[in-house]
């Protein structure tokens, strides 16, 4: 397990007027009409898949696509669902598992769906399916683990809203402790453990510090997260200061960037370094190798803006995806918004 002590903390100047090197470049791969993507997975097979919603009559309905060569196809689903699915994983293209937003469940086995509900008010920010019968879904301070027969309840040492799975025995997720401490958790097999990370000075007396997202890049766990707190004359105004930890092996570092949004994703660059998403609308994409930070406004459509909700990389190559919804300018709510898919790679 990789564990925080020799820690050491590094300001950045991320903001505006920082000169950085020329990043990769991203591309608009693909919009699709009515669309809105929530999330995407890359299996270790290389099998790709996302989930999200559209419209079409006036209803919200699910949608679940497959990326063949290099395009995201639909995939038929069941008439009978109708809650836009939120969370998407895969451990192969014979074990898909999706999540709604009202707690339903939906599994493809390679050759139909199924589909259940838990119970409980239960409804998952994110999941990592290890095999068919290792599944983790978790919300708060409560995951749900499926072992092929049942899904089974466990209390989580933090509360977090993202995972990320090497292994049956090396599962990470992140998020905070209270609203003033980011944390990191492990799993091994047995037990869910808070791994030792760096404290932190807070900006203000209430800000709050989380981690919105950890993956696994090399011999790194990379977080990323924000700060904020209110701000301005009457307070009416957040500020933020974005965060990254990196764990390598006994050693923790932080990076607090001096302003911008907070980083929203995170995902292996294929080459031990890290993609990162700052903000959601209109965001930026930030690569960081060692400890260069270097950035770029992810492309959007003529007259539209986009909100970018996923990032994942394909193991073991340098292609990373992003996906999310582009809409026309000012107009969040317009229903001729559009399914957007980016790459890099």
């Amino acid at each position: 397990m990789l564990a925080g002590a020799g820690a050491a903390a590094l300001a950045l100047g991320i903001g505006a007027g920082t000169a950085h090197a020329a990043t990769p470049a991203w591309q608009i791969s693909q919009l699709t009409a009515h669309y809105e993507i929530h999330d995407l997975t890359i299996a270790p097979t290389g099998s790709a898949w996302a989930v999200g919603e559209r419209t079409k009559a006036g209803k919200t309905l699910p949608v679940v696509q497959h990326l063949s060569g290099t395009t995201w196809k639909d995939v038929t689903v069941p008439a009978t669902w109708k809650t836009p699915l939120k969370v998407v994983d895969a451990s192969s293209s014979k074990n898909v598992w999706a999540f709604g937003e009202d707690g339903s469940i939906a599994h493809w086995n390679g050759k139909k769906w199924s589909s259940a509900k838990f119970g409980g008010g239960f409804h998952p920010t994110d999941a990592a399916a290890i095999g068919a019968s290792d599944v983790w879904a978790v919300n708060g301070t409560t995951a749900r683990h499926w072992n092929g027969k049942k899904w089974a309840t466990v209390k989580l040492p933090a509360r977090v809203g993202s995972i990320h799975a090497v292994s049956g025995k090396n599962i990470w997720a992140a998020g905070s402790i209270g609203m003033s401490k980011a944390a990191v958790i492990h799993w091994n097999g047995k037990a869910w453990k808070v791994a030792k990370t760096v404290s932190l000075p807070k900006p203000d007396e209430y800000a709050d510090i989380s981690f919105m997202d950890v993956t696994v890049s090399g011999k790194s766990v990379w977080a990323v997260g924000s700060q904020s707190w209110s701000c301005g004359v009457d307070g009416d105004d957040v500020c933020y200061k974005p965060l990254v930890l990196r764990l390598t092996g006994s050693k923790a570092k932080t990076f607090v960037a001096s302003k911008g949004v907070g980083y929203t994703k995170v995902a292996a660059d294929g080459s031990g370094g890290a993609w990162l998403l700052q903000g959601a609308w209109s965001p930026k994409f930030v690569h960081v190798t060692g400890d260069t930070f270097t950035s770029a406004a992810a492309p959007q459509p003529a007259h539209y803006d986009v909100n970018l909700t996923t990032l994942k990389n394909r193991a073991g190559t340098k292609t990373i995806w992003s996906a999310g919804g582009s809409f026309p300018q000012g107009d969040p709510d317009d229903p001729t918004g559009q399914g957007i898919y980016l790459r890099n790679g």
